[in-house]
């Protein structure tokens, strides 16, 4: 579900925003963000697994423009971490203590993390989705991402809503979570989807009654728009 309206409105100038995630924020130029401490980029694909590999932030009119005419850079760091602790256990067979540090994190949650610009290069969408490649025990707490996002922007004045189950979707044990939270602060509309279910099809178990591990959905999206940007497009 896209929050971003179509038409695009190159005259909208940036405005200056603090920041989603160290130096990574709405409002900013491609040419303007440091690339320092971050090892890899590529294109984006709304949240989904890395496209095709980029240099730097710059490169983003690259990536093919998505239904709203934004173009999705994927960001990874971390990466020298996670890989001396896959090294660690494949010699030794056990866990380095700074492997739960490693790889793009945000809160400790394994990530896909983006910026979204327009074709002038300016940022105006700030994306986050909890990574579907992490380990049982990251998945299994993904969906808790979006209360740290809350704390993030402050915890009043979201405005949120709980599905029941649908769409033939099941809860997990006696959890279930389907929920869409907004809210609008400091300039930017904040957009935090939580999810924890089984999808249609998923029981847990095979046919022998056997525990199937990872047959569930758990996850966050997070995303931060420049507001006026939005409204711009709205009234275009």
């Amino acid at each position: 579900m896209s929050c971003v309206a179509t038409s695009i409105v190159q005259s909208q100038e940036p405005a200056a925003f603090p920041h989603d995630f160290r130096t990574l924020g709405i409002g900013q130029n491609a040419a303007d963000i440091t690339t320092e401490g971050y090892d890899r980029f590529a294109c984006g694909d709304n949240g989904n697994l890395p496209l095709q590999a980029l240099s730097n932030w710059s490169e983003y009119a690259k990536c093919k423009p998505d239904e709203n005419g934004l173009h999705e850079v994927v960001v990874e760091f971390g990466n020298s971490t996670e890989r001396m602790s896959q090294l660690f256990h494949e010699q030794y067979n056990e866990e380095l203590w700074l492997q739960p540090f490693g790889g793009t994190r945000l809160a400790n949650f394994p990530v896909v993390l983006s910026l979204l610009f327009d074709d002038e290069g300016v940022s105006r969408g700030f994306r986050a989705v909890t990574d579907s490649r992490a380990e049982m025990r990251d998945r299994n707490r993904a969906y808790l991402l979006r209360f740290r996002v809350f704390s993030h922007y402050g915890p009043e004045e979201w405005n949120c809503d709980s599905f029941e189950p649908r769409f033939g979707r099941t809860p997990v044990g006696s959890n279930y979570v389907d929920e869409i939270c907004t809210k609008t602060v400091d300039g930017k509309f904040i957009r935090v989807e939580g999810h924890a279910f089984r999808k249609p099809g998923q029981t847990g178990v095979d046919i022998a009654g056997h525990f199937l591990p990872g047959q569930f959905e758990s996850s966050t999206r997070w995303e931060a728009w420049d507001a006026s940007y939005l409204a711009a497009r709205e009234n275009d």
